[in-house]
C-alpha cells in the first residue's frame, strides 16, 4: 500500500469545492455569531475554561491525562505558570501573528515530548494504533526527507494565500503526516491548527475548545486521517469532518455563554424597573442556574435566610411586575419561574 507522501507532489492537495464551500459557509456563519456574542459578552472567565478543556483534551487525545484544576490554575497564570507545554499553548494563540519557524516548532516540541533533542527524528516512523478493535498502520516520510518536506510545510503555512479555516485543516493534516518529531506530532499539529485559526479570526483569545469535540470523536478522527493518509491526496472528507468538530466547538462556546445572553435580554427589556434588594438577588440566582425553575416559595426563603412569608411577599412582588409567573397551583407547593422562560 502507498502511503499519500508516497505519490509525486503529494502535498497538491484537492478536495470537492461545492462540498466544502457549502460546509465552510455553515462554519463561518456560527463563528461569526459567536464572535459577535463575544463581543456582546466579553470573555471574563470562560476564555481560562475554553483553554485548559483544549489544552487536557489535547493531550487525552494522544492518551495522556492532565489533571483539570491545575490546568486550569497554570492557564490563569498565564506567563508567570511553570509548566511550558502550557505556556507554548497559549503562545500559539496569543502570538499567532508571529511566524511558525523551526526554532519555534523545536521549543514546543521541546516542551511537550520526551525527546530535548532540538532537531527532526533521525529514525523512521512507524505508527500503529488500535481502534473499534481495528488496527491503524501509517508509516511517515523517511528521515531523510524530512528537512526539505518541513521547508515546504513552514514556507506554505506562512505564505499560502487560501481561507483560513480550510488553511488550518490542510495544516493539521499536513503535519502530522510528515510527523517531523519521533513523538509529540498530533499535539503540535493541533497547536499550529489552533495557531492558524487564531489568525483567521484575528483574534489573541481561545472562543471555543476545538481538541474536546476531536476527543470526543477520536475514533473518527484516527480511521479518517488513516483513511486520507492511504489515499493519493483527496482530502475532501477530512475538511468536512474538521468543520463539523469547529460547529460543535462554537455550539459549546455558544451554550457557555447562554445565562450572560439571557441576562443582557433581561436588563434591556426591564431597564426602566427597579427591584429591591431580594428581588434582584432571587433574579440573579435564578439566571445564574443556581436556583433550579420551577422553584418553590420555601427555595426562595433558604436562598434568603428568611421566612416562608417574606419569600412570598418577594415572589409575589416580581409576580405583579410581570416577572415570575406560576409553573402549577397547589397552596404551599405551587412553583414559580421566569416569565416566558
Amino acid at each position: 500500500m502507498l502511503y499519500i507522501h508516497q505519490f509525486p507532489d503529494w502535498t497538491r492537495f484537492r478536495f470537492d469545492s461545492p462540498k466544502v464551500l457549502q460546509a465552510l459557509g455553515q462554519t463561518r456563519l456560527e463563528e461569526g455569531k459567536l464572535i459577535g456574542i463575544m463581543q456582546i459578552c466579553g470573555l471574563k472567565d470562560i476564555e481560562a475554561k475554553l483553554l485548559a478543556e483544549d489544552i487536557v483534551a489535547n493531550y487525552a487525545i494522544d492518551g495522556y491525562t492532565l489533571d483539570p484544576t491545575n490546568t486550569l490554575a497554570e492557564v490563569e497564570l498565564k506567563s508567570k505558570g511553570s509548566q511550558n507545554y502550557i505556556k507554548n499553548y497559549l503562545g500559539a494563540i496569543q502570538n499567532a501573528s508571529q511566524p511558525l519557524t523551526e526554532e519555534r516548532l523545536f521549543n514546543w516540541h521541546s516542551a511537550m515530548g520526551q525527546n530535548k533533542v532540538l532537531k527532526f527524528r533521525e529514525v523512521p516512523s512507524d505508527v500503529q494504533t488500535t481502534i473499534d478493535e481495528k488496527q491503524l498502520h501509517f508509516v511517515g516520510p523517511n528521515p531523510e526527507r524530512l528537512q526539505s518536506e518541513m521547508e515546504n510545510f513552514l514556507s506554505w503555512f506562512e505564505s499560502a494565500n487560501i481561507d483560513g479555516v480550510i488553511k488550518a485543516a490542510i495544516a493539521h493534516f499536513w503535519f502530522i503526516t510528515i510527523r517531523p518529531f519521533a513523538d509529540a506530532n498530533g499535539r503540535l499539529a493541533r497547536a499550529i491548527t489552533a495557531m492558524q485559526l487564531a489568525r483567521t479570526e484575528n483574534t489573541t483569545h481561545c472562543q471555543y475548545a476545538l481538541n474536546k469535540q476531536i476527543n470526543i470523536h477520536k475514533s473518527d478522527y484516527f480511521k479518517i486521517l488513516a483513511r486520507t493518509q492511504a489515499a493519493s491526496g483527496d482530502l475532501t472528507e477530512w475538511i468536512l469532518w474538521f468543520l463539523q468538530m469547529m460547529r460543535d466547538a462554537i455550539k459549546d462556546s455558544e451554550e457557555l455563554f447562554a445565562p450572560e445572553i439571557s441576562r443582557i435580554q433581561f436588563r434591556s427589556a426591564h431597564a426602566n424597573d427597579t427591584f429591591s434588594v431580594r428581588e434582584q438577588q432571587l433574579i440573579d440566582e435564578i439566571m445564574a442556574g443556581r436556583l433550579a425553575q420551577p422553584f418553590t416559595a420555601k427555595e426562595a426563603a433558604a436562598l434568603f435566610n428568611a421566612s416562608h412569608d417574606t419569600a412570598l411577599r418577594e415572589i409575589q412582588s416580581l409576580m405583579d411586575k410581570g416577572i415570575l409567573e406560576t409553573n402549577k397551583k397547589g397552596g404551599r407547593s405551587m412553583r414559580y419561574r421566569l416569565v416566558n422562560s
